[in-house]
């Protein structure tokens, strides 16, 4: 009963310790996903990528409404003087008819009337009307639509990069922010050695166990690890100031940093999934093979309909003898422009087939950039694994000598010496680390792995 009882605890020990490593490092992936969610919300070059993709959408609204009746209204008055004008003969037409009537009627009913003399300028005239036009037929605007249809997804792909380069870029520097806080850890223990072997040194000096030179070495070691620990804690604020400013944030915000167990990425874990530069370089090739149709659009003919309704006559009359309409077809069909969207649509076509030439090129730079960063993720995780061991090793030996040391069976030159080398593989080994972290950043960048939630 005693022998079941004690496997019971080492189990519910072993359980407890398990689930308090998954905490740590659902911790650490909560904290770092609200930063990515942060930074994918604030980050201002990601905002500036929205508002390009914003005004293509407008661009695109404004495309299609090409399609769509224009109303538009026209006034013009006229007031003249002068000019040329036109002879009416009028009175040399009426009036020997106007006279052989007085003459029958033996009166003068019908006086005589000038020539008239009409100038071709309108005067004290006025034409307002509303003009209602509709295209019938126009190749371009198709056309143009479907460019800026394209141009869409162009500029959502390049959110899209923009989105996982950041992602990459906050990954990295919260990882950096981590390296910072364990090499602060890291020199504050070796400051908090070396004070201790200052201690002691000088207590053998004062019990003449030992000469002033140890005091002094061990004085100018703790200086030079102080020293050290300042300049972490400068390059700390300094990660930290970049961590912020990728997520907008003031430089100085506070970072929860959450420290995991060592639960690195596999290189062949990850998904692979569709590369946005090649979504961007495929409509590009489209809108290459639109505008080509576009320029040969050109020499096709444009069929319009319009329709006026509006009055016109003398100033400020308005009745029903001065209210018209008008009702017209258009047809523009361009004949002959010096094979200029020939020339167009040839440089579409060149500009398309070196697009294509592009894609087959980045293909394979990605395929290869894909391979570097698994085979750099492989290699930073054995340096990793090697400093593990080096590190174990280290604290092995600063203890041995320790222990030497303080039973005058040893320098303190070698004691300094395995100090140093233990201090210099815990800061490897938290380098290494970091490298392991940032490479498997690299390469879910590189296999477009991160899933973005909608």
């Amino acid at each position: 009963m005693n022998w079941i009882s004690k496997n019971m605890l080492r189990h519910v020990l072993f359980t407890m310790l398990l689930s308090g490593l998954a905490f740590k490092v659902s911790a650490q992936e909560a904290a770092l996903q609200k930063y990515i969610e942060q930074g994918l919300k604030n980050n201002q070059g990601l905002r500036q990528q929205g508002f390009i993709l914003e005004k293509n959408i407008y661009a695109l609204k404004e495309a299609k409404s090409f399609f769509l009746p224009e109303v538009n209204f026209n006034t013009t008055y006229l007031d003249s003087r002068g000019g040329r004008k036109i002879s009416i003969p009028i009175g040399d037409l009426l009036n020997p008819v106007y006279s052989s009537l007085n003459q029958l009627t033996n009166s003068s009913a019908f006086p005589q009337v000038e020539n008239v003399n009409q100038t071709f300028n309108p005067n004290n005239y006025y034409d307002a009307k509303f003009r209602t036009s509709l295209p019938l037929y126009n190749a371009e605007i198709t056309y143009n639509t479907g460019i800026r249809k394209e141009q869409i997804n162009f500029q959502q792909a390049e959110v899209d990069v923009y989105k996982r380069e950041l992602v990459k870029e906050i990954k990295v520097a919260y990882y950096a922010c981590l390296q910072s806080d364990e090499a602060i850890h890291i020199l504050e223990s070796a400051v908090s050695l070396a004070t201790e072997n200052l201690k002691f040194n000088q207590l053998l000096v004062k019990n003449d166990k030992a000469i002033r030179t140890v005091v002094s070495r061990s004085e100018n070691e703790l200086i030079g690890l102080q020293a050290k620990l300042d300049d972490s804690k400068n390059q700390a604020a300094t990660a930290i100031a970049y961590l912020n400013f990728l997520l907008n944030s003031p430089l100085d915000t506070k970072i929860d940093l959450q420290k995991s167990g060592e639960v690195l990425i596999d290189a062949d874990s990850l998904a692979t999934g569709r590369r946005e530069e090649l979504v961007k370089l495929e409509s590009l090739y489209k809108i290459n093979a639109l505008s080509g149709q576009l320029a040969r659009a050109a020499a096709l003919p444009k069929l319009a309909t319009f329709i006026d309704l509006g009055t016109q006559g003398d100033f400020i009359k308005f009745n029903n003898d001065t209210r018209y309409y008008l009702f017209g077809l258009t047809l523009d069909w361009r004949i002959f422009a010096g094979n200029r969207g020939q020339y167009k649509a040839k440089q579409a076509m060149l500009e398309g087939q070196a697009t294509g030439e592009q894609i087959s090129q980045v293909e394979q730079q990605l395929q290869l950039q894909t391979q570097t960063s698994s085979n750099r993720l492989k290699s930073a995780f054995q340096i990793y694994q090697a400093s593990k061991s080096q590190t174990a090793l280290s604290q092995q030996y600063y203890q041995d000598q320790q222990k030497l040391y303080r039973e005058g069976q040893l320098l303190y030159i070698e004691l300094l010496d395995a100090q140093n080398r233990l201090i210099n593989d815990q800061l490897q080994q938290s380098i290494s680390y970091l490298n392991v972290q940032t490479r498997s950043a690299e390469l879910e960048r590189a296999k477009a792995s991160y899933v973005f939630s909608n």
